[in-house]
């Protein structure tokens, strides 16, 4: 048994919220690091949030600092984790907009969690 091992003892949070029984957390980390552990992928997940609908150019002006490749990197693997839906809006000239699935609006409870838990602890990357 891991140390990360979920126990019918651990106890619920503030919220009165505990995992699954069936869930190994360490498995659980895992899957979620490799989808939303990417640098871009939480960002994009939050501008969707905010913004709805976004074109590719859209996103990449909310982006700071990410190349239209790395951008299109994250997009495909939001996607393909079935995160992120891109919708063909026109073919002339070609026009794609990115939206989240339930899935991915799912993520709102825990983006916000996360930047508030940023801002209460003010937890800041140097350099």
């Amino acid at each position: 048994m891991s140390s990360d091992a979920y126990t019918p003892t651990a106890a619920a949070d503030e919220t009165g919220v505990t995992p699954p029984r069936f869930v190994d957390p360490g498995e659980a980390f895992d899957s979620i690091q490799a989808i939303t552990g990417r640098k871009w992928n939480l960002r994009i997940v939050y501008h969707l949030l905010e913004s709805g609908p976004l074109g590719f150019s859209d996103l990449k002006d909310a982006l700071d600092g990410v190349s239209s490749k790395m951008l299109s990197e994250s997009l495909s693997l939001l996607e393909e984790h079935r995160l992120v839906c891109r919708e063909l809006v026109s073919d002339q000239p070609v026009r794609v907009e990115y939206s989240l699935t339930e899935c991915g609006a799912a993520l709102r409870p825990a983006v916000n969690a996360l930047l508030w838990w940023d801002a209460e602890f003010d937890h800041k990357v140097d350099g």
